[in-house]
């Protein structure tokens, strides 16, 4: 079985490469809305280990196969090895949280106050016919600062399937797109952005759609100082488009 530090490092890829079909969306544009129920879930150990897991499934999968492919492909994303096939989410929250326990006892020599916390976010854009899923992983061992992680996954209502980003990197606007990401990050953040030219820089793994266009979010120390934590820059549809880049939300 996995350490739990394995699990949090690798979540970000795993999110990133389990979506890996391009989504087209549907010419069929009635299909029902998810309704969202939150899971809570919270141990605290003699004040010295604290977990706490905040989950967002969707109560109306019945209502389209859809709806029941986005709440599934969620549950093996935010759990992974620990999912059960009855979706218990009780019993997932549990296995999670005792190997975090495990990992952090054999690590916290120094009997410091060690924290993880996972936290979702869901809402519906463009039009009611996205899903998008924010995961913050949160673990804090006792360092000067914590490890903070935003995995983003975005669903078309219509098919359930999920959106790929990764197109963006292979394409003949890719110069012209991390050049107007460079633009843009050198003019908000100035000398606490660490890239000096724009051919240096990279897309990130993470990105999610907003209804004006497309954010691509780096992690903490990926491109800046550790204060600023992730890094976000929005890209709107027009602006893709100005860079030849092909919209496959639209």
């Amino acid at each position: 079985m996995r350490k739990l530090r394995f699990y949090i490092l690798a979540i970000a890829s795993v999110c990133a490469v389990a979506c890996a079909d391009n989504a087209k969306k549907s010419d069929n544009a009635e299909y029902p809305t998810p309704i969202f129920s939150t899971f809570e879930y919270e141990r605290i150990d003699e004040g010295n280990y604290s977990f706490t897991i905040s989950y967002e499934r969707i109560t109306n999968t019945a209502d389209s196969q859809a709806l029941a492919i986005i709440d599934s492909m969620n549950y093996s994303l935010t759990f992974g090895e620990f999912t059960t096939e009855d979706v218990d989410l009780q019993r997932s929250a549990e296995m999670l949280v005792d190997e975090a326990y495990s990992s952090m006892m054999a690590f916290n020599t120094l009997n410091l106050e060690c924290e993880m916390h996972i936290y979702q976010v869901a809402d519906v854009v463009r039009n009611n016919s996205v899903v998008r899923y924010d995961t913050v992983i949160d673990t804090d061992f006792g360092g000067i600062y914590p490890m903070v992680t935003h995995n983003y996954e975005c669903y078309d209502l219509a098919s359930g399937n999920a959106y790929d980003f990764s197109y963006l990197n292979d394409g003949e606007w890719y110069e012209a797109l991390t050049a107007l990401l460079f633009e843009k990050l050198d003019k908000e953040y100035g000398s606490q952005f660490h890239i000096t030219s724009p051919e240096y820089l990279h897309l990130p793994q993470v990105a999610y759609l907003t209804d004006e266009g497309l954010v691509f979010e780096y992690q903490t120390y990926e491109i800046g100082d550790a204060e600023l934590g992730s890094i976000s820059v929005e890209v709107t549809d027009a602006e893709l488009e100005a860079v030849g880049a092909p919209l496959l939300w639209e």
